[in-house]
C-alpha cells in the first residue's frame, strides 16, 4: 500500500481477497501455508466459474425443507395443545349420585360450592367440568347455587330444562307430576324441550325472585300454554327441611304436594269439599310438623283444622 498525495492507494488484489474473506466458509488445515494454499485455489476457481452454486463462498439455505420443518413443528405443538385443552375441558371435576329416602331430607354440597338439598322420595345425580355443570333431577330439591358463568349449572327433569343464572330456588318434578320451579332469589330460565330432539327448545320463561312456573301437563301445540307463572308467590307460605314441614299461611294444593312428597303418598279430600278444592286459593292453613310426626297424625291435623277430611295410599 503506497501513498500518494498523502491519499493511501490500495492494491486491487487486496480487495479481492478482502471481499472474498467475509463470504469464505473455514474449515482446520494443518498450518498456515495449507490454510492459504487452499483458500487461493478456491478464490482462483471461483474467478474460473463465479456461477457454480456449490462454490465455497456461497452459504447454502435450504428455505422449502426449513419451512416444512416448522409447519411440522407448529402442527404437532396446535395439536398438543388442542389435546391438552380440551381434557382440560372435559375433564370431570366432581360427580355424585344422592338417593333421599320417606322423610329424609339430604344436604349435598359440590366442590364448586353449590348446595343441593334433596328433599325426600327424590333422586339426583350431578357432573361437574370446567365448562360445564349438569345435574339430574328426580324429585324436589332446593338448589343454591355458587356463580361461574363459565359453567352453566343445568338441571334436567325429563323434557324440561332449568338454566341457573346465579340464584336460590326449588325444582319439584316427581314422576307423573307437573314440574314446578319457584325462584327465591336470583333468577332462572325454564325451558321445554323437544322429547325427539333434546336440543330443541319449545318454550321457555325468565323467572326472578317471587315467581313460580308450573308446567301444563295437558299443552300439546301452544306455547303460552306449556308453563303457568305465578308472579307473586308467598316464598315462606311451605318451607321444609330435616326438621319437617312448617305452613304459613299455605294454600291446601301446596300443603297436600308438600305432604305428598315428604311422606311418598297420594292424597284424596273426600266429604263435602267442593270440586276442585285441591286446586284452588282457599282454604289456607299455618302449621308446624315435626319429622317425627307420622302420617296419620299430619293428616288428622290438616282435616281438624280446615274442615275435610283427607286419606292417604301409598
Amino acid at each position: 500500500m503506497e501513498s500518494n498525495n498523502n491519499k493511501p492507494h490500495i492494491d486491487p488484489q487486496f480487495h479481492e481477497v478482502w471481499d472474498a474473506a467475509g463470504q469464505y466458509k473455514y474449515s482446520f488445515e494443518n498450518g498456515n501455508d495449507d490454510a492459504w494454499k487452499k483458500f487461493s485455489a478456491d478464490l482462483a476457481n471461483k474467478k474460473a466459474s463465479p456461477a457454480v452454486s456449490n462454490s465455497p463462498f456461497t452459504v447454502q439455505r435450504n428455505f422449502k425443507q426449513i419451512f416444512r420443518i416448522a409447519a411440522a413443528i407448529s402442527l404437532i405443538a396446535v395439536g398438543a395443545w388442542a389435546f391438552w385443552f380440551n381434557n382440560q375441558s372435559t375433564a370431570i371435576l366432581d360427580q355424585g349420585n344422592y338417593t333421599s329416602n320417606t322423610g329424609e331430607v339430604k344436604e349435598i354440597t359440590l366442590k364448586d360450592g353449590s348446595v343441593i338439598t334433596l328433599n325426600a322420595n327424590s333422586s339426583v345425580a350431578y357432573t361437574i367440568t370446567k365448562n360445564a355443570r349438569k345435574i339430574n333431577l328426580n324429585g324436589m330439591a332446593h338448589f343454591e347455587v355458587a356463580k361461574n358463568p363459565n359453567a352453566p349449572f343445568v338441571i334436567r327433569s325429563g323434557s324440561n330444562q332449568v338454566t341457573v343464572l346465579g340464584t336460590g330456588f326449588d325444582v319439584r318434578s316427581y314422576t307423573n307430576k307437573p314440574l314446578q320451579v319457584t325462584v327465591n332469589h336470583g333468577k332462572v330460565r325454564v325451558e321445554k324441550m323437544a322429547a325427539n330432539n333434546s336440543q330443541t327448545t319449545l318454550a321457555s320463561a325468565i323467572l326472578t325472585k317471587g315467581m313460580r312456573a308450573t308446567e301444563n301437563p295437558n299443552s300439546v301445540n301452544k306455547k303460552a300454554s306449556f308453563f303457568q307463572i305465578d308472579s307473586n308467590v308467598n316464598l315462606i307460605a311451605v318451607q321444609w327441611n330435616q326438621n319437617g314441614l312448617k305452613f304459613n299461611n299455605a294454600h291446601l294444593s301446596d300443603v297436600i304436594s308438600a305432604v305428598e312428597s315428604q311422606y311418598g303418598v297420594q292424597i284424596e279430600v273426600l266429604g263435602n269439599a267442593p270440586i276442585g278444592l285441591r286446586n284452588n286459593n282457599s282454604p289456607k292453613l299455618t302449621a308446624t310438623f315435626t319429622a317425627q310426626d307420622n302420617i296419620d297424625f299430619v293428616c288428622k291435623v290438616i282435616g281438624d283444622a280446615l274442615d275435610l277430611k283427607l286419606v292417604y295410599k301409598k
